[in-house]
């Protein structure tokens, strides 16, 4: 991580994916609406280094408080009580209490831990936190495209924070919210409340089996295994997170999810409504999506750039 004095306003969000590297530069301007300010894809032509140094010199991205994240299998999110000992020994602890919970070994992990607000947690529970491990070769090869492409780095986020920030975009007042949102590396549910991730779920299910052009008989399966785990983790929040009331489930663009949403509206009683990035994002000219799949396509990039301005 490299910490520099930002010279442009918000985050840019820079995703590095095997075919293209995505840039999103979003800025906040008090309780305003966020503004998509840049939105632009480049086709692959090198390594990681390569294409963050071209990057540099055709759009500045040295001139950007900029963000990132690494894969879905190179981290691990594990849910436990807070461990009761000092900030100073916290990560030891949670490595100590993770490690028979990860598929790789704890001592080549990166720790990081995100707090859930005691207020959620029901009464008579111990506080809850989340643990972060990250295997820390991939982590180290992020940083150090960076550092080689002398593009300025101040944070590594994950799929399940990017979501958060999406998510809190929805929020009304004090009420929590489930997010699901569904990609062909697999479907992810989030639980916040007041811009806060109290719980996450990843649901083995990809966006491509979703879609209209599907098998009636694979969506159809599909749709009963989502409604059956989205139900077991909404009955679970409730047990853990009683003190905070759930306003809906929003779900995410992808394509075919007005079949899915109409199928959970039927089986869940807890209210399901479409999320449109377009209702809670204002967008430059270049930056606007002309469809609901290109809000798919580029949900996670934008989430990352969703950062608040000091948030985690």
């Amino acid at each position: 991580m490299t910490l520099l004095t930002r010279s442009r306003p918000g985050w840019m969000a820079v995703e590095l994916r095997p075919d293209q590297t995505r840039v999103a530069h979003v800025i906040r301007s008090g309780a305003g609406r966020p503004r998509l300010a840049l939105r632009a894809g480049f086709d692959r032509a090198g390594s990681d280094a390569d294409d963050l140094a071209r990057l540099r010199r055709s759009i500045g991205l040295q001139h950007y408080r900029c963000t990132t994240s690494v894969d879905g299998n190179a981290y691990q999110i594990v849910a436990l009580n807070a461990p009761a000992v000092s900030a100073a020994e916290m990560n030891a602890a949670l490595r100590w209490s993770i490690k028979d919970s990860l598929d790789f070994a704890a001592e080549d992990a990166l720790i990081e831990s995100l707090a859930v607000p005691r207020d959620g947690v029901a009464p008579g529970r111990p506080a809850a936190i989340l643990a972060v491990a990250a295997r820390r070769d991939r982590v180290g090869a992020r940083v150090q495209a960076f550092q080689r492409s002398r593009v300025p780095l101040k944070v590594i986020d994950v799929a399940e924070t990017a979501q958060r920030n999406l998510a809190a975009l929805f929020e009304q007042g004090d009420r929590g919210l489930a997010f699901l949102s569904f990609t062909d590396k697999g479907g992810l549910l989030t639980f916040t409340c007041r811009g806060e991730l109290y719980a996450s779920r990843r649901i083995d299910v990809a966006a491509s089996a979703l879609a209209d052009d599907a098998p009636a008989d694979v969506r159809e399966q599909r749709f009963e295994r989502i409604a059956l785990e989205l139900q077991r983790s909404l009955d679970n929040f409730d047990r853990l997170f009683s003190q905070v009331v759930l306003q809906c489930v929003r779900v995410a663009p992808h394509g075919g999810r007005e079949a899915l949403v109409a199928y959970l509206r039927d089986n869940l009683a807890l209210p399901v409504e479409l999320a449109d990035l377009d209702s809670v994002v204002d967008c430059d000219d270049g930056a606007r999506f002309a469809s609901v799949a290109e809000q798919a396509d580029w949900l996670h990039v934008v989430g990352l750039a969703l950062r608040e301005e000091a948030g985690a």
